[in-house]
């Protein structure tokens, strides 16, 4: 934990004008999830108003049950890592989603079922990220398909045709 406090007013810069915010914990620590409902409010106030959220356990390589198939990854390998007890569940992260969004005022009906956006993976061995980020883009590029053109900020003035500079009478 120690050398993390440097970096805790930097979440909202990242997340400033974001499309997607992918909030993660560890799954083999409690107080990895408990740091992250402490934050997660405040990282999430400059993102897009239709912001996509996705709650991500990490590290669960390291759990016991992890070993295994998986439906969408195929098997999932075993690490030779020491095993370690799971302190944090898939619904521990979907409570935490929904807390999000009640939190930013969203209606639930408006964004994707929180089992669909609450993630486990392994950074190391791969297990799930490729699903987590297809996932996340999919949502993106439906939602920038969705968005309505806006018109440019800036209004262009007319050019003259007549390649001689005009000036008014009263300026000369």
């Amino acid at each position: 934990m120690g050398g993390r406090e440097q970096f805790h007013g930097l979440g909202s810069m990242y997340c400033r004008g974001a499309a997607a915010v992918i909030l993660t914990y560890d799954v083999t620590s409690r107080q990895s999830l408990r740091e992250l409902e402490e934050r997660f409010l405040t990282l999430t106030d400059t993102a897009q108003p239709d912001c996509i959220f996705a709650v991500v356990g990490n590290k669960s390589d390291l759990t016991d049950d992890c070993v295994g198939t998986d439906e969408t990854q195929g098997p999932v390998p075993a690490s030779p890592a020491p095993r370690a007890s799971k302190q944090v569940f898939k619904e521990d992260a979907i409570n935490l989603y929904k807390q999000l969004l009640k939190y930013k005022m969203l209606d639930e009906k408006d964004f994707p079922v929180a089992e669909k956006m609450c993630f486990e993976t392994s950074a190391k061995t791969g297990y799930n990220v490729d699903l987590l980020f297809e996932t996340i883009f999919e949502l993106v590029i439906a939602g920038i398909v969705k968005k309505p053109v806006k018109s440019p900020d800036t209004v262009e003035l007319e050019q003259s045709t007549d390649s001689k500079s005009r000036t008014s009478p009263c300026c000369t």
